[in-house]
C-alpha cells in the first residue's frame, strides 16, 4: 500500500467575472481527493490595487499591441504565485506541485525548482495571444511577448509533466517547447450533476448560449443568425455577464457557474451554440454534451477535440452564412439532434467522467513525484 501522496494544487482562481475556466478546472479536479492523495489547495487571491495597476492597458499603445500587457500580466501573476507558493511550502511537506495554469510558473523558476512540478495548460502563450480576442495582433506582437515565450520554454522543459487539456493544447505546447513531457488529460465533470433530463413541452425550439464575454464568444453573431426566427419558432437563452439587447424570444440570465439553474438550462435546450471567435477548451462544451444536448460551435482551439466526431457540429469562425445554415439544418432535424445528444453523452461517459479522470490524474502526479 503506497503512502499518501502530499500534493499541492495551486490555482489561479477566478480572473474577474469574465474568465471562469480556471475555477471550472479546479472544480473538475476535485476527484483528485482520493484515498492515496492528500491535496492542499492554494488559490491566488483577487488582484489588489497595485497588481491591477501593473497590468492595466496603456491607452494608445493597446491597439498597437505595444504596451507589453501580456508580459506584465505574467510577471504580476508570477510574483503573486511565488508568495502563495512560499507560504504553502512553509505549511508542511509537499511531494508534488500541480499548477493551474502553467503561465503562473513563468516567473517562479527558482521556487518551483525545489520540488517536482506538474503544469496544467489549456494553450501556449502564443497560441492564446495570436487569437486576437483580447487585443489586435500585429507583425511585431510576437516580439512584444518574447520575454514570456522564453520563460515559457524553460518552464515547460523543466516540469516533470505538463498536462494538456486537449490534443490541440498539446500541439501548441510542443510548438513552444518540443522537449516538454506532455500528457493529454481532461479533469472531467460530475456526470451525476450534468446529466440528461426530460425536456418540458414547449411550442418553440430552445437554443442556449453561455459565455461571460458575450462579444468574443460570438453572441452577437448567434443572435443575428437567429433573428428572423426569434419569438416565432425559436427562443434563445443567453447566460452572460454582458448587457444584452432586448429582443423578442431572447431571455437573458446572469447565473454563476455553480447555479443549479444553469444545469437546467443545459438540460432543457434543444441545441447549445457557441460561435466563439477564439477559445482554448471551454468548459461549457462538455457540460452541454454531458446533459445530452447537441453542440454547434466554431472550430477554434481545442473545441473540435472536445466535441469529437460524434458530439456535435463545428463551423468555421467568422462565417455567418455557415453558422446560419448549420442552425437551420439542426433545428429542422429533431432526429439528428437526438442522435447527436445521445452520442455527446456517451462521449462524456468515456472521456470526461471525473470519477475516472481523477484517479488517472492522481496516478500521473504520483509518477511525477517519484514517490512509490
Amino acid at each position: 500500500m503506497p503512502r499518501p501522496l502530499e500534493a499541492l494544487f495551486v490555482s489561479e482562481g477566478a480572473l474577474g467575472t469574465d474568465v471562469l475556466g480556471h475555477v471550472r478546472t479546479e472544480a473538475g479536479s476535485g476527484a483528485l481527493f482520493v484515498a492515496d492523495v492528500h491535496v492542499r489547495v492554494v488559490r491566488l487571491p483577487r488582484m489588489g490595487v497595485a497588481a491591477r495597476a501593473a497590468v492595466r492597458d496603456v491607452p494608445g499603445l493597446r491597439r498597437l499591441d505595444l504596451d507589453m500587457a501580456t508580459v506584465r500580466w505574467h510577471m504580476a501573476q508570477g510574483l503573486r504565485f511565488r508568495r502563495a507558493l512560499r507560504g504553502a511550502l512553509a505549511g508542511g511537506p509537499v511531494d508534488v506541485a500541480y499548477v493551474n495554469t502553467h503561465t503562473l510558473a513563468l516567473f517562479a523558476e527558482r521556487e518551483l525548482s525545489r520540488l517536482p512540478t506538474v503544469l496544467l495548460a489549456d494553450a501556449s502563450v502564443w497560441a492564446w495571444h495570436s487569437m486576437g480576442i483580447w487585443r489586435p495582433v500585429h507583425r511585431h506582437s510576437r516580439t512584444m511577448v518574447a520575454p514570456s515565450l522564453r520563460r515559457e520554454r524553460r518552464a515547460l522543459a523543466s516540469a516533470r509533466r505538463v498536462v494538456a487539456l486537449t490534443p490541440w493544447t498539446a500541439e501548441t505546447l510542443r510548438a513552444a517547447e518540443p522537449s516538454a513531457r506532455i500528457a493529454v488529460h481532461h479533469p472531467g465533470l460530475d456526470l451525476e450533476r450534468f446529466r440528461p433530463a426530460q425536456r418540458s413541452p414547449r411550442r418553440r425550439l430552445r437554443v442556449l448560449f453561455v459565455g461571460a464575454r458575450f462579444a468574443q464568444k460570438g453572441g452577437p453573431e448567434l443572435a443575428g443568425a437567429l433573428a428572423p426566427r426569434l419569438g416565432r419558432d425559436v427562443e434563445l437563452d443567453v447566460v452572460s455577464r454582458a448587457r444584452i439587447e432586448s429582443l423578442p424570444g431572447l431571455r437573458s440570465h446572469r447565473l454563476g457557474p455553480d447555479d443549479p439553474r444553469l444545469v437546467e438550462l443545459f438540460q432543457q435546450a434543444d441545441l447549445f451554440c457557441l460561435p466563439t471567435r477564439g477559445d482554448a477548451a471551454p468548459w461549457v462544451v462538455p457540460e452541454a454534451m454531458a446533459c445530452g444536448t447537441p453542440v454547434l460551435a466554431t472550430a477554434v482551439g481545442g473545441i473540435p477535440d472536445l466535441i469529437g466526431r460524434e458530439g456535435g457540429r463545428t463551423v468555421a469562425p467568422g462565417d455567418p452564412a455557415a453558422l446560419a445554415a448549420a442552425l437551420d439544418e439542426l433545428l429542422a432535424d429533431g432526429d439528428q439532434r437526438a442522435e447527436l445528444g445521445r452520442a455527446a453523452r456517451a462521449r462524456c461517459e468515456r472521456c470526461y467522467d471525473a470519477r475516472r479522470q481523477g484517479p488517472a490524474l492522481a496516478a500521473l502526479l504520483r509518477e511525477a513525484s517519484g514517490v512509490r
